[in-house]
């Protein structure tokens, strides 16, 4: 290309000798034209379960089997361009609608909400060789639903059974900056630094002995800081991604009285992908994620001082999936596996979550329509074993449940 340019400079590509001795007017470089892309995005997503008590675990009848249920639907609207050549930018806004449900007898409860938005503006500067910095400012809009009065309370399942544990919070503010480090045609290194500011919100309490009306129970979750180095690959027929997350978090009040300070918390995940056949891929997801222990309220100092033992759990998860492809459609088998090491309180949604296993089994189907439309299934049976919790007196616990979702993007 190199040599064509230098001949065509000198005209030795003229036809004619006359045309050759004319004067070359040097070609005028070709005007940036911004391009955007709009990308929609929705899919469904449905929980439920059946087993030998309700939820919370300690709290339903002896003798009496709960049941429960969640629908989830999810959307979001991306714009992605570059109004100039060294600049990209990335604006998203993410919503969702919940219905959660829990038919256990004398712990029935149901919620139907609209859940709090999220809005993100990212900018990527692409004017430097070997590194692309970027900040960004992420917004949570109290849009949801974080009082829940009466018997609603009942419908909040933990977050290792559905995709919303919560249906709420308050006003959260969290700007990050890092930056993207291409190595060679195969690597991408990212490293970010986040802070998140979380505003104060209501949740319910008691009620009052003489109107019956639940308490409004002001509550502010700790701001979190986080950092993530992450490593992306790709070459042939292997993709994979690994990320280092280390977070802390901040003092949680209740009533503007401090209650808990949550120990750090380290996180490791990663995918692995390889095609081996033309038309079979399989892909490995895993996670671990660790969590020293809680600052809580001492019984002789002022303050919140270390708790003597860490009350914290390990959190384990696995996922495979093989996907055949044939044309526009790719199908394949699925499997998934979760494993908390111990009982745990998680002091951002205020939920007791017990030791478990979560076994899940089913397939996954994919469709592209064309380059601008795709749609998705998933469904996975699940079988759900909790450890006997020796503080309440809790046995052993099991229920069977299903877990079923689909979706579809469309980019314009």
């Amino acid at each position: 290309m190199t040599v064509l340019r230098w001949a065509a400079a000198f005209g030795l590509l003229c036809g004619t000798a006359e045309a050759a001795d004319l004067p070359v007017a040097p070609a005028a470089p070709a005007a940036f034209e911004p391009v955007w892309t709009t990308t929609f995005n929705t899919e469904f997503r449905y929980f439920s379960f059946s087993g030998t008590k309700g939820q919370p675990v300690g709290i339903a009848p002896l003798g009496v089997r709960g049941s429960g249920s969640q629908f989830y639907l999810p959307f979001g609207l991306s714009f992605s361009g570059q109004p100039v050549p060294d600049l990209r930018i990335d604006l998203v806004a993410r919503g969702g609608y919940a219905d959660s449900r829990q038919s256990t007898p004398g712990l029935s409860g149901a919620v139907s909400t609209a859940l709090d938005t999220q809005l993100s503006a990212t900018a990527t500067y692409l004017g430097l060789d070997g590194v692309q910095p970027f900040a960004s400012l992420n917004l949570n809009l109290p849009t949801g639903t974080s009082y829940l009065a009466g018997s609603r309370f009942l419908a909040r399942f933990d977050s290792d059974l559905v995709d919303v544990p919560t249906f709420g919070e308050g006003f959260n503010i969290g700007p990050s900056v890092g930056v993207n480090v291409p190595i060679g045609q195969t690597l991408m290194f990212n490293l970010t630094f986040g802070y998140t500011a979380r505003g104060a919100y209501f949740r319910e309490g008691p009620p009052d002995p003489l109107t019956g009306i639940d308490a409004y129970i002001h509550t502010r979750s700790g701001d979190t800081t986080s950092v993530t180095a992450s490593l992306f690959y790709e070459e042939g027929p292997w993709t994979g991604n690994v990320a280092l997350v280390y977070s802390q978090d901040g003092t949680t009040f209740i009533e503007r009285v401090p209650v808990i300070r949550s120990g750090s918390r380290i996180g490791v995940s990663g995918q692995l992908g390889y095609a081996w056949a033309e038309n079979w891929r399989t892909t490995l997801n895993a996670s671990f994620n660790h969590t020293e222990r809680n600052f809580v309220p001492g019984a002789f100092l002022p303050g919140l001082v270390a708790e003597p033992r860490n009350s914290n759990s390990n959190l384990y998860r696995v996922g495979l999936d093989t996907l055949y492809t044939t044309g526009a459609l790719a199908l394949g088998p699925t499997a998934s596996y979760l494993y908390r090491d111990t009982n745990s309180y998680d002091p951002t949604t205020l939920q007791f979550l017990p030791a478990r296993e979560r076994y899940g089994a089913g397939g996954l189907l994919q469709y592209t329509v064309n380059e601008q439309v795709s749609l998705s299934l998933r469904g996975e049976r699940l079988w759900v074993h909790e450890a006997a919790n020796t503080g309440t007196g809790e046995g052993r616990l099991s229920y069977t449940g299903w877990s079923i979702g689909g979706g579809a993007t469309i980019r314009f």
